[in-house]
């Protein structure tokens, strides 16, 4: 089963640096499918965002997604590469990433938005 979150993030701060973070409502387990990132229409094109699992006492964070300078609205897939139990790359396999806790975004130099971004996280558990 798929389930669905989204992340408001409101952005605070001069125009051009204000920043901001949104974290999912509950812990997620599962593989992360997809994002669906919608950037508000007065966001600059300075804009960063970083989408990571939280970390916590026992799990380190993990980042889900990242870019800089980019207010384009996408839907993305992330995937790493598949290693063997050596830890070597086995070229051309790609697999999902875990999430197993909250999902942060984080947003940078942007302006004093409401909504800066929307990101909905697709979740397989």
């Amino acid at each position: 089963m798929i389930h669905a979150t989204t992340i408001r993030v409101t952005t605070v701060g001069t125009n051009g640096v204000a920043t901001g973070a949104g974290y999912s409502l509950a812990p997620l387990n599962g593989e992360l499918v997809s994002l669906a990132i919608d950037w508000n229409a007065s966001a600059p094109g300075t804009s960063d965002i970083a989408i990571t699992v939280e970390a916590d006492a026992d799990i380190p964070a993990l980042t889900l997604y990242g870019k800089s300078d980019s207010v384009a609205d996408a839907v993305v897939y992330p995937r790493v590469q598949a290693t063997s139990t050596a830890g070597d790359a086995i070229e051309g396999q790609y697999v999902p990433l875990p999430v197993t806790g909250r999902i942060k975004v984080a947003v940078t130099g942007c302006n004093a938005l409401t909504n800066a971004v929307v990101v909905t996280a697709y979740v397989r558990n």
